[in-house]
């Protein structure tokens, strides 16, 4: 010990330049390692194995490789600094409360290098500390390298990156300023779906693409996020869920209490436009969501205008503010394909400069045998003082719409009107 004081001191009086390895010796515990190893200890922390605040990677690789089944990333007087990082199954990985784990600058050159990725992992849970005076624990890229001319275009650099993994929590973590999704849930050649995944009280901030994308997944939990300020690359959406083949899933996914604000896209974004009606039928859930300031839609739903998948959209108890465009847009989805229910829910002063959309808009295939439909409104308040239809349709084939019903709430100007949707309606209404 005292030698490594020696060096300290040395240091600071100018003599020699800084070694790296002086923050690891002081804080590497090799004892605790072996029995780590040995399979004697199965709480870790990384620290044992050492930290260099330059760049710590073989030393959180090593950890993670231990497979410890409780590592707790310690938090240090700087940034724990990585290159990309591969998971393990069967692990906790614990961020002290106020621990950042930083991508190192000037690295992340392959277009899909990913900060963590887990592949084909089980019972994984990756989750920050209660916060300590305000300062949550921290992952954090550098989004504007990534978009300059020094690095090659890429909308792939993401933050945490799950393919194909099963069991997995992530709590209560900060990601940000990636350069491509905050979380990412993808597929492997092995295994098309993530199974039980719980995100809960993540914060998704200044991402490139999405806050989250959902390729697939079944079972799914999203509860008490945020999911906000995306911008770069499209959809750069807070949440998009995008397949990428017809055997993708998107089965049983449920967001909860979730927040979209900010983003250059659209707040809450389905898009199975790779699935056919061959597909297994898409079953997603949004409840309490709240959809502020994004600069395209609140919801938008946008399917293949070949042979769109079916399924179920529920939207309950949904807050729509002040959303660029419409607060509900619905593409390319006839009235036998998915079905979309909003319940209890509030469209308030979309699309307010926007001239085309109005608060729900409606696409449909361009095929006569097959109009757009398949909407189901319950308790839905719509507050628009812009004088104008609430409800657009648009085709080509002009054969209108089928299956749109339920009641609606408009509120203009202060004055309330309910309106009964049904054939007789919208046959008048859209003439």
């Amino acid at each position: 010990m005292r030698r490594v004081f020696l060096v300290i001191s040395i240091v600071l009086s100018g003599l020699l330049p800084a070694p790296t390895s002086v923050w690891a010796e002081t804080l590497a515990r090799p004892e605790l390692v072996r029995e780590v190893l040995a399979g004697k200890r199965h709480e870790a922390r990384v620290s044992w194995w050492g930290f260099d605040r330059a760049d710590s990677t073989k030393y959180l690789q090593q950890a993670i490789h231990s497979k410890a089944r409780r590592l707790i990333i310690d938090r240090q007087a700087s940034a724990w600094v990585t290159r990309p990082l591969s998971g393990v199954s069967d692990q906790e990985i614990i961020f002290e409360a106020g621990t950042e784990l930083v991508a190192l600058r000037g690295d992340f050159r392959s277009k899909g290098d990913c900060l963590l990725t887990w592949q084909e992992c089980e019972n994984v849970v990756v989750r920050g500390q209660k916060k300590d005076g305000g300062k949550s624990a921290r992952i954090r890229m550098h989004k504007q390298d990534y978009q300059s001319a020094a690095y090659e275009p890429s909308e792939w650099r993401h933050g945490l990156a799950f393919l194909g993994c099963r069991n997995v929590l992530v709590q209560d973590l900060t990601v940000e300023k990636t350069g491509g999704d905050g979380i990412y849930l993808g597929t492997t050649r092995n295994r098309e779906v993530n199974q039980d995944v719980v995100i809960r009280r993540v914060d998704c901030n200044e991402n490139h693409r999405q806050g989250i994308s959902v390729i697939s997944a079944e079972n799914l939990l999203i509860e008490d996020c945020r999911l906000r300020n995306t911008s770069g690359t499209a959809p750069q959406a807070g949440i998009d869920f995008e397949p990428n083949s017809p055997t993708d899933s998107l089965i049983n996914c449920v967001l909860r209490r979730c927040v979209a604000e900010n983003n250059a896209g659209t707040g809450f974004q389905i898009c199975p436009q790779t699935m056919t009606g061959s597909s297994k039928p898409i079953s997603i859930h949004l409840d309490r969501c709240v959809s502020r300031s994004n600069t395209q839609h609140a919801i938008h739903l946008c399917s293949t205008q070949q042979d769109p998948p079916g399924g179920r959209l529920r939207i309950t108890r949904f807050v729509s503010e002040n959303d660029g465009m419409a607060g509900l847009s619905v593409q390319f989805n006839p009235y036998d394909a998915v079905r979309i229910e909003m319940e209890n829910s509030v469209l308030r002063d979309s699309a307010r400069h926007d001239a085309f959309f109005p608060p729900i808009y409606v696409q449909g295939l361009g095929l006569e045998s097959r109009p757009a439909g398949n909407l189901h409104f319950k308790g839905v308040t719509i507050k628009d003082d812009v004088d104008r239809p609430f409800l657009r349709h648009r085709d080509k084939t002009g054969i209108g719409v089928k299956d749109i019903t339920g009641d609606i709430v408009l509120e203009r100007n202060g004055r309330k009107e309910t309106i009964t949707v049904d054939d007789a309606w919208l046959t008048q209404y859209l003439r």
